[in-house]
């Protein structure tokens, strides 16, 4: 919940006292999608830096300035050098603006598939765009919307939504800025266990109700914390979370420490999973494949060798030429070696008894070096094997940034021939994406923490989610620039292309491919990541394929 209303709200009044009566020095952007906003006062500089790329939206900031030299852009030049007369942000809504002594705003929009950071006149109209500049300038700067507060039970009834599939989605429907944790524990707190809202009965909708209001009274004093093992968090809250009384947390005296804290672990958590799952991915495959091939090998090998049968034959049409007929196909001979039975023996009708047996010597002899190869062949794929295993038995030991970096690094030469040299831009959008004009997109999942990252956090609930049917294969959306942007048939059916192309079914002429909201997709309690359940699903027929 660190783009959480609350969360936003509790940093701007954290952030009031320092930040109101600074300069703007700079406004700039050196990592993508996020923009810094340099400030400076005369006794502290701070960086206050927001990220409008989905899934992790966030506003936070640091003292001090650091500015790379190289590849920095330089943004809304017009705010640079004047006064922050307010931090402000909307009433219940996540628009956050820095607004200027002159009227002008600096803004951030922390929601949605198309969040920005703009620079907005004192007339509300938009004079520059972080995103989508030439699009958006000269146009009206988003207006808040705030988002619907049930004060009574009767206006929590009004939006509670027996239609949600979990009870947990209903309190958020209504109680609309709570999100997905602060949720949850409302239901802790509620002591309500229900799964489906249909089934909650009046009193546990109106314990619900209660424990929202404590809820939310609780968040005007927030104690920040933040959950998980290990290097990277799992969990920001503003509050204790009784839900998860049982997981480490960390605490922090200020929510704006806590923030921070979140973000640079976060992301440095987002970069160690860009270095460390192709790796984990290539050496898993490699494996496997070695270990495979190694037990084909095997089996072939422990089976009877032929070349002691065709040296055999050789050796008896040579010691009995005269009872070979000329022009014979085939020839039955007693077996001077195991005298019980005679043995038959195919021959070249063109040949000589001596040709037909130097053609079997020959045969034993070649037989002989491919058995040789094959178990080289075999030590060499079981070595291949073992070493891949190593590596990934060392990976698997790495949990934090700095050790996967040095991994990457000091074992470069030993991963090289099972892992691709571009198998981590760290700084590009971490999902496969077409592009289908007018804001429509089509992302793909690259593994199956990837697509749960993108069913579950990347997408809106209003996107398309599409899979093929029946088989393994990546999650696919089709992003929707806005609730009610309408894609059509074609944009349909080149996603559900795309979907089947990045399954089972990408050598199929036709695929079926089940699409539906990503609202009807939902993660069994306990599942591993990437398997979902869906409600509702229409089905399109297909040819895999991506789009030209």
């Amino acid at each position: 919940m660190v783009n959480n209303y609350y969360t936003l709200r509790a940093l701007v009044r954290e952030w009031q006292p320092d930040l109101e009566g600074t300069t703007v020095r700079d406004v700039y952007s050196q990592a993508k999608n996020e923009l810094t906003v340099a400030l400076s006062d005369a006794e502290q500089d701070w960086m206050v830096r927001g990220s409008v790329q989905r899934p992790f939206l966030y506003l936070s900031r640091r003292p001090g300035y650091h500015k790379a030299r190289r590849n920095v852009a330089t943004l809304f030049e017009d705010a640079i050098g004047q006064t922050v007369a307010r931090v402000a942000i909307a009433e219940r809504d996540r628009l956050v603006s820095l607004v200027l002594d002159d009227g002008a705003r600096i803004l951030w929009q922390l929601f949605g598939a198309r969040a920005n950071a703009f620079h907005v006149a004192p007339d509300g109209t938009i004079v520059a765009a972080f995103q989508r500049h030439d699009e958006l300038v000269g146009t009206d700067a988003p207006e808040p919307y705030p988002a619907p507060m049930p004060d009574t039970v009767e206006a929590f009834e009004e939006r509670w939504k027996n239609s949600r599939n979990k009870t947990r989605q209903a309190v958020q429907s209504a109680v609309s800025l709570f999100g997905g944790d602060l949720a949850r524990e409302t239901l802790h707190r509620a002591g309500v266990a229900t799964d489906a809202p249909e089934d909650c009965t009046d009193a546990e909708r109106r314990a619900l109700f209660d424990a929202s209001l404590k809820i939310r009274g609780a968040l005007d004093v927030p104690k920040p914390a933040i959950y998980g093992t290990g290097p990277f968090p799992d969990v920001f809250s503003l509050l204790p979370l009784r839900h998860r009384a049982d997981a480490p947390a960390e605490r922090f005296e200020t929510v704006d420490a806590a923030v921070t804290d979140f973000v640079r672990r976060t992301l440095a958590g987002q970069h160690f999973h860009r270095l460390y799952d192709p790796l984990e991915e290539a050496l898993e495959s490699a494996v496997k494949h070695a270990r495979r091939s190694a037990e084909r090998m095997m089996e072939e090998l422990q089976s009877e060798s032929r070349a002691g049968r065709y040296e055999r034959w050789g050796h008896l049409l040579m010691a009995q030429q005269d009872r070979v007929p000329d022009g014979a196909e085939e020839v039955e001979l007693p077996d001077l070696f195991e005298e019980e039975n005679p043995v038959t023996i195919p021959l070249d009708p063109a040949k000589s008894p001596v040709e037909n047996a130097e053609h079997y010597y020959d045969r034993a002899r070649g037989t002989r070096r491919s058995r040789e190869e094959a178990e080289a062949r075999l030590n060499d794929t079981i070595d291949r094997a073992d070493r891949a295993e190593a590596l990934l038995e060392d990976l698997r030991a790495i949990d934090t940034l700095d050790g996967i970096k040095q991994f990457r690094s000091e074992r470069e030469a030993e991963l090289a021939p099972f892992v691709g040299r571009d198998d981590a831009a760290v700084n590009d959008f971490p999902f496969r994406r077409f592009a289908l004009g007018e804001g429509f997109e089509v992302w793909v999942g690259k593994n199956a923490r990837q697509n749960h990252d993108l069913t579950f956090h990347a997408s809106q609930p209003y996107d398309l989610w599409l899979h093929a049917r029946g088989v393994p294969g990546a999650h696919t959306v089709l992003h929707r620039p806005n609730r009610d942007a309408e894609p059509g048939p074609r944009r349909r059916h080149v996603a559900a292309a795309i979907a089947a192309h990045y399954s089972k079914s990408k050598g199929s002429a036709v695929a079926p491919v089940m699409i539906t909201e990503r609202k009807y997709v939902t993660s069994p309690t306990g599942a591993d990541p990437g398997v979902v359940r869906v409600d509702r699903e229409d089905v399109l027929m297909v040819e895999p394929g991506l789009p030209e």
